[in-house]
């Protein structure tokens, strides 16, 4: 139990008894409820513990104790001051000494002095102040206005700028990273005085970059042929300003994508704590032996058919699998190896990620052979060769319980074909301990063609680079599958475990471009907003 004192700024005071933890914020569900818009919704949580209180920060505005930034998290004794958006929060003792007291002292709506001082203006301290004030605007609209109008007109020296009043005096702040090489020279975006920047002068620089769909008549349904580069793109703000980053940008058209006729088949999202839809993949299913691309959603249990056979528990043994020295523990990275900027991985190739354990060696014919990866019709060539040769000695049997390897001869009895030999080296010695075969009665067996995607989220870009430090299985369960059809993908409820949206303090605040890229055509460019194809011919609305 903690007594509160709250002081108006007329001088009233009101008390009350809290149990428990107390809040501080602007919100209306708080124990302590502070105006002012440099008061966060929920801004502080005081918890009493005996003779101390405990502060925790819920704000990034911070707080100020005893005049000096705060760390998160503190610990008050009696006699310690807070500030909050001008309001000041002091601990001390209750009347009796024997408890806690806050004593809030409010700051008066317009940000004026409370009760304890008294207001006083310039006049009453034998300050005039118009003549100054008609001085300082003359002052200002000659320097900063007319004599860089005038200043422009001459050829001057560029280290003149440095002390004389120019134009780049107009600059209304930072300018972006991306454009600091040119940005000394206004007239590069700006061609006229007071004229807004014009798309042109955007694309003079900006015409191969690709445009913001591939379609034309879905981007003139979305309202962008009405749009400037600038409604979206803004400059002078900080060295990353022009990128938009708040979600407000997106969400503006995808919280009612009913509105939209080339939203019609997206789902509503708003925020990714609160609103986002589920995951939703593409995957290889085969039908008919065929394969086909379909999109599902990722809760449901969908599967990827990539023609490969392989039980990621069985790599993943933290015994250790058998290997060309000896056992061995693999890693995820040993196969997975980052892609180009840390986003996705590399293709896996057999020659680096495989070979090592599995070396494609048979006996055909009682000859030893190494097998070529990657073509069914030459490692059959070679076998129906091999077949034709005479028989030598064959090579000793393995003895009882030794392991063997994809290839070794295992004692068989009598004898088989050379065909039959051949069709046992593609259907069970060999090639189908990893690939699925095709075993059409029209044709030979042979190695089904994989199907291995570069990413099952085509419209979305993960990084693993910032998730470095978290450990591969607790997003991806490889270690619990025997199925190389299973889809190891997280749901979205894993990433909220750490992902918030952008008004989030207690879960790392994520936009959309945090895994949405908004440039997604391949096609079109930036050159025209009717398009222009790579080749240079013109794509027009409709086509």
């Amino acid at each position: 139990m903690i007594q509160v004192r709250r002081y108006a700024p007329d001088g009233a005071h009101t008390e009350q008894a809290v149990d428990g933890a107390i809040t501080v914020g602007r919100g209306t569900d708080n124990s302590i409820q502070l105006p002012g818009l440099l008061v966060a919704l929920h801004h502080l949580r005081l918890s009493p513990a005996g003779m101390r209180v405990q502060l925790e920060c819920l704000s990034p505005a911070g707080v100020i104790v005893n005049g000096l930034p705060a760390e998160r998290t503190a610990e008050l004794l009696p006699g310690d001051e807070l500030r909050v958006g001008g309001h000041r929060i002091r601990v001390s003792l209750d009347n009796a000494g024997s408890g806690l007291m806050l004593e809030v002292h409010e700051q008066d709506a317009q940000g004026g002095a409370t009760a304890q001082g008294t207001l006083t203006s310039l006049e009453a301290a034998g300050w005039r102040m118009r003549r100054a004030s008609l001085i300082g605007a003359a002052a200002v609209l000659v320097l900063l206005l007319l004599l860089p109008l005038v200043l422009r007109a001459l050829p001057l020296p560029s280290w003149l700028g440095n002390w004389i009043p120019t134009e780049r005096l107009w600059s209304s702040g930072e300018i972006s990273a991306a454009h600091k090489h040119f940005g000394v020279q206004c007239s590069s975006c700006h061609e006229s005085l007071f004229v807004p920047v014009r798309d042109r002068s955007c694309l003079d620089c900006h015409a191969a970059l690709a445009q913001h769909g591939d379609d034309p008549q879905a981007l003139a349904l979305a309202g962008l042929d009405t749009q400037r580069c600038a409604s979206c793109h803004f400059e002078h703000g900080d060295a990353h300003a022009v990128l938009p980053q708040h979600p407000g940008i997106c969400v503006d058209c995808h919280e009612d994508p009913e509105d939209f006729a080339a939203l019609a088949s997206t789902a509503a999202v708003s925020d990714f704590a609160a609103s986002h839809p589920p995951f939703r993949v593409t995957v290889t299913t085969v039908r008919d032996g065929q394969p086909q691309t379909s999109r599902s959603l990722l809760a449901e249990g969908v599967q990827d058919n990539s023609a490969l056979i392989y039980p990621h528990d069985l790599h993943l043994d933290p015994k250790g699998v058998r290997g060309p020295d000896g056992p061995e523990v693999l890693l995820c990275g040993d196969c997975h190896e980052p892609g180009r900027g840390e986003v996705g991985f590399q293709p896996l190739r057999f020659e680096p990620h495989c070979q090592r354990c599995h070396q494609l060696d048979v006996t055909v014919g009682a000859l030893p052979y190494r097998l070529p990866h990657g073509d069914s019709d030459a490692v059959r060539a070679l076998l129906e060769s091999a077949a034709g040769m005479p028989a030598a000695t064959p090579p000793p049997e393995p003895q009882d319980g030794d392991r063997r390897r994809p290839g070794e001869r295992a004692q068989r009895g009598d004898g088989a074909s050379a065909l039959d030999e051949i069709d046992e080296v593609f259907e069970r010695r060999v090639c189908a301990k990893c690939h699925e075969i095709d075993q059409a009665q029209d044709r030979a067996a042979a190695v089904r063609a994989p199907m291995l995607r570069k990413t099952w989220m085509p419209m979305a870009r993960f990084t693993h680079a910032p998730h470095e430090w978290v450990p591969c299985a607790s997003c991806h369960a490889a270690t619990v599958s025997s199925d190389s059809v299973d889809l190891l993908l997280p749901q979205i409820e894993t990433c909220r475990l750490c992902h918030g949206g952008v008004e989030s303090s207690a879960q790392i605040q994520s936009t959309c471009i945090d895994c949405h890229r908004f440039h997604q055509a391949e096609a079109l460019t930036m050159s025209k907003f009717m398009g222009q194809l790579a080749d240079g011919q013109t794509l027009e609305m409709g086509q």
